[in-house]
């Protein structure tokens, strides 16, 4: 993130948060610690303010920069890990009461279909000034949830079919 330009461990957490936050999960006090480790590594640099609350401003460095170009280009064999509350649910439900399926569905349907309608929303006030790989993240993140979306809109439909008989 810093590779983006200056900032405070508030600004990385601001930045995260419309960003990369939307899909990838991480403590905040992570966005706090990390920057002082970075800067210990030398691969930033930290100013701290005469004054005032002393905010330290992390900037990354060449060393910080080669480290990254480092890592954007080694490979990425891992799984997508998918951590989904409502799927996990779902493959336990026969331990459960079939009557709250539908609820649950209507749910999770609900929710996929607001975090799509997020990432367009996002997608077009970033669209004219965002670089277009950030651009790029966020259609996987609009492909992404209108998927997972349309799969419960199909649960729903059987659930309810089942009810009809």
């Amino acid at each position: 993130m810093l590779a983006h330009g200056p900032a405070t461990s508030y600004d990385l957490k601001q930045r995260v948060g419309y960003t990369i936050g939307n899909f990838w999960a991480f403590a905040h006090s992570q966005l706090y610690d990390e920057p002082a480790r970075l800067a210990e590594d030398g691969l930033v640099t930290a100013a701290v303010e005469e004054s005032g609350r002393r905010r330290r401003t992390y900037s990354i460095t060449d060393e910080g920069r080669a480290a990254l170009a480092v890592w954007l280009a080694s490979p990425t064999p891992e799984q997508t890990e998918v951590r989904d509350l409502g799927l996990l649910k779902l493959f336990f439900a026969t331990f459960g009461d079939e009557s709250t399926l539908l609820d649950l569905a209507r749910a999770r349907h609900a929710s996929h279909k607001a975090r799509g309608d997020g990432y367009i929303a996002q997608r077009e006030q970033i669209i004219d000034f965002a670089d277009r790989w950030q651009v790029k993240a966020l259609e996987l993140g609009i492909r992404f949830e209108r998927t997972v979306e349309e799969f419960w809109a199909e649960f729903m439909a059987e659930l309810e079919a089942e009810g009809d008989r």
